[in-house]
């Protein structure tokens, strides 16, 4: 086998991904399912072969990896059951959406002959993969405190639940804490290097929605196993402008700050580099991005939250082709969503700190 040949679960967001294996030379787009026939149409400009049963794609033995880009809820199940069917798997985010998920899906890939990656984009954003490989080659010294704000105004998007099951409203307005934490915490738990030991969580209470559980805002601490601090604030609710994309880093030789606004860049001050007391901008830095990145024809650039898609897919494809370990494997993936479900038990807790379990092969 030269190439993985890849199902898509889901035409919403799977579309975004099928469309990013064009630039992943180790990855070929099978089929794409969805229940929806309208998203399967607007789909077929991708590929002809579609499904509206997942486990009729499944059972295709011409087809080796499934995308699971299903709702949220559904990513456990639909994973489980692609394992189960001996297909390789690349999960979108969250992996799971209770503690009792992430053991099941835990026990699935050590029952299962396949890989499973998880699909955390944020991870493969341009500017960020620039400080990750800085991380890396040791240029940040030894890393001690990460931040993440994620500032979305979707009341819009939030149904009351008394107009139907709506997964948004059930998992991110009627729930306590940060269940859709990966985004924030997988960049900043690679670049320290470290699982999360404890969080403790508080919350604003709710002043926008009258009919919605979960907090404005709420605020997260992640003390990791040596005692690294992360901090990371999640606001789905609030009138503002958005900011979804912003992280800090700071270690003993460098520190990194992205965009807080429109006007802002992002920027580094590098030890002994930098000015005293000034900020460089990253784009000084590029020397530092990674190969895969600095061999991306100038047609698929993209500084965007999704641009180094197709990176993902590729690095995907080529763990089952080597046999190697994926890149972000199912005990990161794992460590990226659980402190979120934790931070939930914090809060019922009035910010008390609660332990996060430690997932092992």
């Amino acid at each position: 086998m030269d190439v993985v040949r890849i199902g898509v679960l889901g035409a919403g967001r799977g579309r975004g991904l099928a469309k990013a294996m064009q630039w992943a030379p180790s990855a070929e787009l099978a089929a794409i399912c969805d229940a929806s026939e309208e998203r399967l149409a607007a789909a077929q400009e991708l590929v002809d072969r579609t499904y509206t049963s997942y486990e009729d794609m499944l059972q295709a033995d011409d087809i080796d990896a499934v995308v699971v880009a299903s709702p949220m809820p559904l990513h456990a199940e639909h994973t489980v059951a692609a394992l189960e069917a001996g297909k390789h798997v690349l999960s979108e985010v969250t992996a799971a959406t209770s503690i009792e998920q992430c053991h099941q899906l835990l026990e699935a890939v050590r029952a299962a002959d396949a890989k499973y990656m998880f699909a955390e984009n944020y991870c493969y954003m341009r500017p960020w993969s620039i400080v990750l490989n800085m991380v890396r080659q040791g240029l940040f010294g030894e890393v001690y405190y990460g931040e993440s704000d994620q500032l979305q105004d979707l009341k819009r998007f939030f149904q009351p639940p008394d107009t139907g099951y709506n997964w948004r409203t059930a998992e991110l307005a009627m729930r306590h804490g940060h269940h859709y934490i990966t985004h924030d915490l997988g960049p900043l738990y690679q670049a320290v290097g470290e699982r999360i030991e404890t969080v403790s969580c508080f919350g604003s209470g709710q002043h926008n929605l009258e009919w919605a559980e979960a907090d404005d805002t709420c605020v997260l601490l992640c003390r990791t196993t040596s005692g690294k601090l992360i901090r990371i604030r999640l606001d789905f609710f609030s009138t503002r402008p958005n900011n979804y994309l912003y992280m800090g880093l700071q270690g003993t030789k460098a520190s990194y700050e992205a965009p807080r606004g429109p006007k802002d860049e992002h920027k580094i001050h590098v030890d002994g580099v930098t000015p005293r007391g000034e900020w460089q901008a990253l784009s000084d830095y590029e020397e530092h991005l990674p190969e895969a990145w600095k061999r991306m024809p100038d047609e698929a650039v993209n500084d965007g939250h999704d641009g180094g898609a197709h990176i993902m897919i590729e690095e995907f494809a080529r763990c089952i082709l080597d046999d190697t370990r994926p890149p972000i494997d199912i005990i990161d993936a794992l460590n990226m969503t659980a402190p979120g479900l934790m931070s939930e038990v914090s809060i019922q807790r009035g910010g008390a700190p609660v332990d996060v379990p430690e997932f092992t092969m």
